[in-house]
């Protein structure tokens, strides 16, 4: 079978900014801040270095630095999910409470509360953030029917775990010895599961390839590469880069 592509319509234009994906405009605005704010820690790190009169407020302007930096870390890393739809709300939930968790830190850098329930929230609402950024890495993973298993086990074992985990720090200085052993165990077979999904990916992708070259449906711009849903015939246009085609499957001789 031989895959003959066609161009519907007239000669391409670009697509104007304005269309593009809000993931794909907000990812651009993410990166940007990232690196500033890797530009401004480097600066400070040297300054501290450098200068001898390094004191506590220029050590929380850098502890802010750092935690601007790492929610948008968090946040990029949930974006690819995001930006696929794939696991519902979790890659929002994930860079909401990723960017709630470090201005929580912020606030403690600068206002310095008192007390262990601040902390406490603070620490549980990082938790989630890591589940939920962990699920979203994950769900980027292709594994064949058969190993679908393995993603949804995963899963559940990450939010029996990090509510676990969680819950501890509600314990105070004395958790339950019982209650740290089966934490433990949960995580370790968690561990044991999500090591394995990359590896499926990996092993899966022949069989996948082969399967998708014998469907009838168009997954890919042939322009731009990027995702297009549609069916084998029928005119479509990428919502990225506005081009028209449609793709005709002629048997080969």
């Amino acid at each position: 079978m031989s895959v003959v592509l066609q161009q519907v319509g007239t000669a391409p234009t670009p697509r104007p900014a304005e269309r593009r994906p809000v993931g794909r405009r907000m990812r651009r605005i993410g990166l940007g801040v990232f690196f500033a704010s890797v530009a401004l820690n480097a600066a400070l790190g040297i300054y501290a270095l450098l200068s001898p009169d390094w004191g506590e407020t220029q050590g929380k302007i850098l502890g802010t630095s750092l935690c601007v930096t790492g929610a948008i870390l968090l946040a990029l890393a949930c974006e690819p999910a995001w930006e696929r739809g794939l696991l519902g709300p979790v890659p929002h939930a994930g860079a909401l409470l990723g960017v709630i968790g470090f201005v929580l830190v912020i606030v403690a850098v600068w206002a310095e509360p008192s007390g262990d329930t601040y902390g406490r929230v603070t620490s549980s609402i990082f938790v989630a953030a890591v589940a939920c950024v962990i699920a979203s890495l994950l769900s980027l993973a292709r594994l064949a029917p058969p190993h679908h298993w393995v993603f949804l086990a995963t899963l559940a074992l990450l939010g029996v775990g990090a509510t676990m985990l969680g819950v501890t720090f509600w314990f105070g200085d004395d958790p339950n010895e019982t209650y740290l052993r089966a934490m433990g165990v949960v995580l370790i077979v968690l561990a044991a599961f999500a090591v394995s999904i990359p590896v499926l990916h990996w092993l899966d992708r022949g069989s996948l390839a082969v399967a998708e070259a014998t469907t009838e449906d168009v997954r890919f711009c042939p322009h731009c590469g990027s995702k297009v849903m549609g069916e084998i015939g029928t005119a479509l246009e990428c919502g990225r880069c506005g081009r028209g085609f449609s793709v005709s499957s002629n048997a080969s001789t």
